[in-house]
């Protein structure tokens, strides 16, 4: 069964290219995407509470206005384990900062950082490796 695919990003124009690049690549894949993180972050909390719930991929900016991706992965961290089980976190980013890839990928909460704009290969890769770690 494939995952459900999660994008919250401040940009809406990314938003729309992820989600037909996530939609060609992967054929049948469910895409919800966020421009306010907040909403995201409800929509996950309320939907992958279940314990019969789809897992999903999340792809998440790490440089919005409202609340960073940072802050973000911080009230992710506080939700019940059934649904951080569920959702597999890759930052997707426009930043090639090396402070930033470390951050990321130094948090247990990140299976993957994804440099902005995502790409065919890309999906592919951060899909392989969601598949590994599951």
């Amino acid at each position: 069964m494939l995952p459900d695919f999660l994008i919250i990003d401040d940009d809406p124009i990314n938003n729309k290219i992820c989600n037909r690049i996530i939609q060609f690549t992967i054929a049948g894949s469910a895409v919800k995407s966020f421009t306010d993180p907040g909403q995201g972050l409800e929509h996950i909390q309320t939907n992958y509470e279940n314990t019969n719930a789809t897992k999903a991929i999340l792809f998440l900016d790490i440089n919005m206005p409202s609340m960073t991706g940072w802050d973000v992965l911080v009230k992710f961290d506080g939700f019940p384990s059934t649904v951080k089980d569920k959702v597999k976190i890759f930052m997707l980013s426009s930043s090639v900062d090396p402070q930033d890839i470390e951050r990321a990928n130094s948090n247990p909460l990140v299976t993957g950082y994804v440099t902005k704009s995502l790409s065919k290969d890309k999906l592919q890769d951060a899909f392989a490796d969601y598949v590994r770690k599951n």
